[in-house]
């Protein structure tokens, strides 16, 4: 089977008599023999009926299934990060991990600052990023997923802010109310089984939302050093762009030193496990000598821990504790009510954000092993995390794409095979799956306001070129990507041999990808309008429909291939004559692209 040939067809044991079964012509015995060789990674159907997004038609019969199967693997959960020389990659991972979930949490935080008219801030963000985050870890189905502000809550905050000062009622008291509402709501999907509906999300949607995370990365960096010429002076736009620019290449040569043969392989390994890590600690320490001469912009992390809100009359911190009941004026009992139909919108968003990111984390060509807790991660936050935030004022954390695909990629060893047809592709080939760095990572970020003075020495184009590293590096393996990237050949006989290439004609590929490519551009125009963002998860949601609707389009076949986890091919399915002139050709023209695997390669960690 592995070879590609057809196993034999036995004869029957007993004749058949004539009229009580038809005998399969060959074409039906070649086709069932075809289907026994494809080993096709389950998909997200064939996980449902496996048990992890079934309906069980029983009272958190989902849950309860979820513990059973994550229990027997809790104490390894803290072990592994250890065992079998995973320690040294865990502890980069923490570290990388730390400043890309800092520097987010900071940005939002002044965004909900100026949106709230300072009643959240950063000190309400980073610490409802760590409070949460250390829940999540600790009773999580999936523990690789990292929590964090999402651009889809703050813009629900900011609508719902604006409808708090219509109806004269006070921010906080509501804000507590909605989230009470919105933790019994989540405790009610998480219950009745209705993850389960998260098994129509296929590859379509996945390669969508995980590209559009990676261009909000690369654009956000880009943005920010368009925004430093306006802001600053020449030289410290200049040396915004040099610091940016540095730290993203060195990380990526650091990187590349584990496939040189410079010094020993555990140097090599060393440096590049820790390669995000020296890149922060060596251009910091050349921003701050240099500090004196050219200024730029530094990350700015209050060492006041108070909440953001004062209170005018009293000029002293508002109770970290928020009275539901009113602050300073009773809150009225029809606004409790009413804060249901706002807590609405904001269950959905939440269950969306949450099993989206699991969904793409949880993909067969992660190559997790462990099972995973769609119905528990809900549960843990309706009967913790959301209560929390309510009562503290805090902003509402969700699963965040970006840092829980790099999470789970700095977790990863990849290996490099090839592809034929030309060009290389990394595989997945073993992932250390454990709870300890995402434990340690909001432990982190929760200390983080005690270690205000050392990380206000670090620059922020420091952190932009992080966000460079973890766009392009989320970009490998993305079929999307490498679907829009076949637009750039021109030459076929050059397309690297991947199964979708090869199973589905040309014109009904690119129509395919045109359409993935529409989407995608309106997802992003509605994350960048923030006039619209809040409708961002329910015009996510509608792609499954989207994806249901092509069947109209394109056949069956033709679907099973492009929305297949699996897409390299064995060799034996190309002809021996035109793999020979395909490696021909490439031999012959040195400077035509090899294809697309060679830029997944380049950008792969």
């Amino acid at each position: 089977l592995k070879q590609g040939r057809p196993r034999p067809v036995p004869a029957p044991e007993r004749a058949v008599p004539c009229g009580e079964a038809r005998r399969p012509s060959s074409a039906e015995m070649a086709d069932t023999a075809a289907r026994a060789i494809a080993e096709e990674p389950p998909t997200s159907e064939e996980k449902a009926h496996a048990g992890e997004l079934a309906w069980t038609g029983r009272c958190a019969g989902g849950v309860i299934a979820d513990i059973k199967r994550r229990y027997p693997y809790y104490l390894s959960d803290w072990l592994d990060a250890f065992r079998g020389g995973n320690g040294q990659v865990s502890v980069a991972c923490v570290l990388f991990l730390f400043f890309a979930c800092i520097s987010p949490a900071l940005a939002f935080g002044s965004l909900f600052d100026e949106a709230t008219e300072g009643q959240i801030g950063v000190v309400e963000t980073i610490l409802g990023t760590a409070i949460c985050g250390v829940f999540y870890s600790l009773f999580s189905g999936q523990p690789l997923c990292i929590m964090g502000a999402t651009g889809p809550e703050y813009a629900y905050t900011v609508v719902f802010y604006a409808l708090c000062k219509s109806l004269d009622l006070e921010f906080l008291p509501a804000r507590a109310w909605q989230g009470l509402w919105c933790a019994l709501f989540t405790v009610f999907l998480a219950v009745t089984d209705c993850c389960a509906a998260m098994s129509h999300f296929t590859r379509f949607v996945e390669d969508i939302f995980a590209l559009l995370i990676s261009v909000i990365f690369i654009v956000g960096a880009v943005r920010n050093l368009i925004d430093a010429f306006n802001k600053l002076d020449e030289a410290g736009a200049f040396k915004t762009t040099l610091v940016c620019l540095g730290t993203y290449a060195f990380t990526r040569w650091l990187q590349s030193l584990r496939r040189s043969r410079c010094g020993t392989r555990t140097l090599r390994e060393v440096v590049g496990n820790f390669s995000v890590a020296i890149a922060i600690a060596v251009f910091s320490g050349i921003s701050v000598y240099f500090k004196d001469e050219v200024d730029i912009e530094w990350l700015e992390v209050s060492s006041d821990f108070r909440p953001t809100l004062v209170d005018p009359a009293t000029e002293s911190p508002r109770p970290w504790v928020v009275n539901p009941f009113g602050i300073n004026k009773d809150f009225p009992v029809w606004a409790i009510f009413l804060m249901a139909v706002p807590a609405l919108g904001l269950t959905v968003l939440g269950y969306l954000d949450q099993n989206l990111t699991t969904i793409i984390v949880n993909r067969p060509a992660s190559g997790l092993k462990k099972p995973v807790g769609y119905h528990l991660d809900l549960l843990v936050c309706g009967i913790a995390i959301y209560p929390i935030c309510s009562f503290l004022g805090l902003p509402f954390p969700h699963n965040s794409t970006a840092p829980s695909l790099i999470h789970e990629m700095s977790l990863t060893k990849y290996e490099t095979v090839p592809v034929p047809g030309g060009g290389t592709r990394q595989v997945v080939s073993k992932v250390v799956e454990q709870r300890w760095t995402n434990f340690t990572i909001h432990i982190l970020i929760g200390c983080s306001l005690a270690l205000g003075e050392v990380l206000n020495n670090v620059p922020k184009a420091v952190t932009f070129g992080i966000f460079l590293v973890m766009g392009f590096s989320s970009l490998s393996g993305n079929q999307l990507f490498e679907r829009i990237w076949l637009w750039t050949i021109w030459d076929r006989t050059l397309y690297p041999r991947f199964r979708f290439v090869q199973k589905v004609e040309y014109a009904r590929l690119h129509k395919y990808t045109a359409i993935q490519t529409f989407c995608f551009i309106v997802l992003y125009v509605l994350t960048a309008v923030s006039a619209v963002a809040v409708v961002f998860p329910f015009f996510m949601a509608s792609l499954v429909f989207v994806r249901k609707s092509l069947k109209w389009v394109f056949t069956e076949e033709e679907l099973a291939e492009l929305d297949a986890h699996e897409d390299l091919p064995p060799e034996e399915d190309a002809p021996a004559e035109d793999l020979e002139k395909t490696v021909r050709t490439i031999d012959d023209v040195d400077k035509l692209p090899r294809g697309i695997s060679d830029f997944s390669r380049a950008t792969s960690l």
